[in-house]
């Protein structure tokens, strides 16, 4: 069973929250504090305050234009270069152009690195903001080659991230889970399980740094175990899904296929009705909440009531369903409730099942078939005789030659041998009969009339 599909969120790029205006400020009032080698030069410390006027009245396209102006002088491996190329990071992010923000943020992140120059805060939170922009390019681009790049850009980020960072979150974790996922999974035809695997630990972990689950553990929990074929953990994972979200339709329809493929697999008897059973009581628990009430769901539960033998309770919903109209009046439904009756030893309910029927699907000549084999069942073969006249009839037959030799049958039982003769000559037509189907009831046949007219001749 194939994961159903769903994108994973990622932590919202408005990190313009990361309150640009105030880090300016920040910047400005520390340069005085700055050890050697990390200090602002004199010109780009004035420039910055022209740069927080711009950020504050949101004009960020002259702000960048400043920045750039900025960076086109600043000596290359130097502390002016390593942070105008993070603010500019910034501002770009603060105006949405989130692909343009990459560059920035790999500069600042590469000069900074080679010589010391940021903090583990100001390195941490650029390895997460770069994930995140990889991630979300990773996922909106359709070229392969590079989608793949991206997805593993962003997973080298957030792994890195993860191991420097001294407090995890939820978040954090479920982001990394996310990234992994998608990465494993973005060519279905080469699914990388080691990573899907890693997905899994992710998203489990998440589970022990908050007492409130997060639903999208949960999701990407499932999706990984669907992946490796988890059957059986993939119905706990859904089970947790239904109790958390009840009105969630595909969660229930998950659960139900879930447990017919267990069902499918299983190796014995009684695994195989055990998780039967529990496909049973989803439906059941999903109509308490108005789900999963179709008709073809109603036919559904019919059926695994057949399954598993709980006739009772299978005569009890079709006589409701095709009562109120949740069950579709049709041929199969009424056979399967008088069906039912029969293996309840209540006769009379499945006459009347199968007559009802006939009342209401009265061209349908198959269900005066069914009607004619029960009464020759029930050693009636003079009702089943009238029925399949009736049931020839009115046509609509799935195999009308077999109903033909029936009656020959039945009017050789009833000792009627010429209707029998008769009936055998009009099956021996149809196309759906073979000569030898009825080689030996026509010689029986024939038998029995020669010995008629013998027996009459010899009274005269």
């Amino acid at each position: 069973m194939r994961p159903f599909p769903f994108q994973f969120p990622h932590r919202s790029l408005g990190i313009a929250a990361l309150l640009l205006i105030a880090s300016l400020s920040l910047v400005l009032k520390i340069q005085a504090q700055d050890t050697p080698g990390k200090e602002l030069s004199a010109q780009v410390s004035a420039e910055l305050g022209k740069l927080r006027a711009l950020v504050e009245v949101k004009n960020y396209k002259e702000g960048i234009r400043l920045l750039d102006t900025l960076i086109a002088v600043a000596p290359a491996e130097s502390y002016d270069r390593a942070l105008l190329s993070q603010i500019k990071g910034q501002v770009l992010l603060t105006d949405s152009q989130y692909d343009a923000a990459i560059g920035a943020f790999e500069e600042g992140l590469k000069i900074g690195g080679r010589h010391d120059y940021f903090d583990q805060n100001t390195v941490l939170g650029t390895l997460y903001t770069l994930s995140q922009l990889y991630y979300r390019q990773g996922i909106e681009i359709k070229d392969p080659a590079l989608k793949k790049i991206l997805l593993e850009k962003a997973h080298t980020c957030i792994d890195r991230w993860l191991c420097e960072s001294p407090k995890l979150s939820v978040e954090n974790q479920l982001f990394a889970a996310s990234i992994l996922y998608t990465l494993a999974t973005f060519d279905p035809a080469h699914t990388d399980f080691e990573k899907i695997r890693q997905s899994l630990m992710a998203a489990e972990k998440s589970l022990y740094l908050n007492l409130q689950v997060n639903t999208q553990a949960y999701l990407i929990m499932l999706a990984a175990l669907q992946q490796l074929g988890e059957t059986r953990k993939t119905a706990d994972i859904l089970e947790l899904l239904v109790q958390r979200e009840p009105s969630k339709l595909l969660y229930w329809q998950q659960l139900l296929a879930t447990y017919y493929s267990l069902a499918e697999a299983a190796k014995n008897a009684g695994d195989s009705r055990r998780y039967h059973l529990r496909a049973l009581i989803t439906y059941e628990r999903a109509q308490s909440h108005g789900l999963l009430d179709t008709p073809s769901d109603n036919s559904n539960i019919v059926a695994l009531y057949f399954h598993l033998r709980q006739f009772d309770q299978m005569a009890v919903f079709l006589t409701n369903g095709l009562k109120d109209g949740s069950i579709a009046s049709t041929r199969r439904n009424w056979e399967l409730l008088s069906f039912a009756c029969q293996q309840q030893h209540d006769d009379a309910r499945a006459v009347v099942a199968l007559q009802e029927a006939i009342r209401i699907l009265p061209e349908d000549g198959q269900i005066e078939f069914s009607l004619a084999q029960f009464y020759h069942a029930h050693d009636q073969p003079a009702e089943a005789y009238a029925r399949l006249e009736i049931a020839v009839a009115k046509g609509n037959l799935d195999k009308p030659g077999q109903t033909c030799v029936f009656l020959a049958y039945v009017a050789y039982e009833l000792k009627r041998f010429d209707d029998a003769a008769k009936w055998a000559v009009v099956a021996a037509g149809k196309p759906d009969v073979k000569e030898e189907d009825l080689a030996r009831l026509t010689r029986a046949i024939k038998a029995a009339i020669t010995k008629r007219d013998v027996f009459k001749t010899s009274q005269l």
